[in-house]
């Protein structure tokens, strides 16, 4: 059997189409379908079925993709063990990272461009980046969240610690030191009901607080809280260091949260994820931690 040919086959399974398993072996979509059909005429067994626009796997498929996998992880370590990893850093790298806060770790991703330039990122902004690692859609993920799924291989960087901020300007009219009631709230929408931050303002403050205004986002609250607009709970990693924002509280330990850099633990890691993981851990790491 021809190694090529499995390469072929574990990137349009984890990928799900034939074109983005194209985009990532930078070849066209006619390549990687010759190349699936290729194997199951040696086989002579199907791989994969269509459904729903994407391919989903027989039960033969899937026994294959198990055993592709171990073939995988095994030619990876003799990679390592010979010194090959370095020169297979080129190719494409697709993080996940939460809707809003991603943008966040630009210098972060800056600098580790500048270190590997051969490596060419993608930064997928998803309000789950945990279930775009378990659809495949990414590589890695930069996830908060308060524990590691179990099939999940994850490296915690540290805690994200949150608080209630108020613009500097909004202060003149309305004293860090008032009652949180009596301050006017930015309410978090409907889609976001149920995070966090959302079921604390529901549980801690009074049905008839002030809320000029609900959004949806991390960039639309920032937005609004730099705007004059209300108090709301930030990232202290980011609002610390904003000339326009003053912490009214204490960070509100409840909401305290985990950054995680997340892999899928039965995917043997490329080089490419290998040495991101190793950067990130230590630049993202700093700046949480000080």
């Amino acid at each position: 059997m021809n190694w090529d040919d499995l390469r072929f086959f574990l990137a349009a399974v984890r990928l799900q189409t034939y074109s983005a398993a194209a985009a990532e072996l930078r070849v066209n979509r006619t390549t990687v379908a010759r190349r699936i059909t290729q194997l199951e005429r040696r086989l002579q067994q199907a791989l994969f079925v269509h459904q729903n626009q994407h391919y989903q796997l027989t039960a033969f498929g899937e026994e294959l993709y198990q055993q592709a996998v171990q073939l995988e992880h095994s030619i990876r370590k003799l990679e390592d063990s010979l010194g090959l990893g370095a020169q297979l850093l080129d190719g494409q790298l697709r993080i996940a990272a939460p809707l809003g806060l991603g943008p966040e770790f630009i210098p972060e991703l800056a600098a580790f461009s500048k270190r590997y330039p051969q490596i060419r990122w993608e930064l997928l902004n998803t309000v789950d980046p945990i279930a775009a690692l378990n659809q495949r859609k990414a590589d890695v993920a930069l996830a908060v969240s308060n524990s590691c799924p179990s099939h999940i291989r994850g490296h915690w960087l540290g805690e994200l610690a949150r608080a209630p901020y108020a613009s500097r300007h909004y202060l003149k009219s309305l004293p860090a030191d008032l009652p949180l009631e009596q301050h006017h709230w930015i309410g978090w929408g409907q889609e976001l009901a149920e995070s966090q931050a959302a079921k604390w303002m529901a549980r801690e403050l009074p049905d008839d607080v002030y809320k000029p205004a609900e959004v949806n986002s991390w960039n639309a609250i920032l937005a609004a809280v730099r705007g004059g607009l209300g108090v709301a709970h930030l990232w202290c990693f980011l609002a610390d260091g904003d000339r326009l924002l003053q912490a009214i509280r204490p960070p509100t330990a409840e909401l305290s949260m985990g950054l995680w850099i997340m892999r899928q633990a039965n995917i043997p890691p490329n080089p490419r994820v290998k040495v991101f993981i190793q950067t990130l851990r230590e630049s993202l790491g700093k700046r949480i931690n000080g």
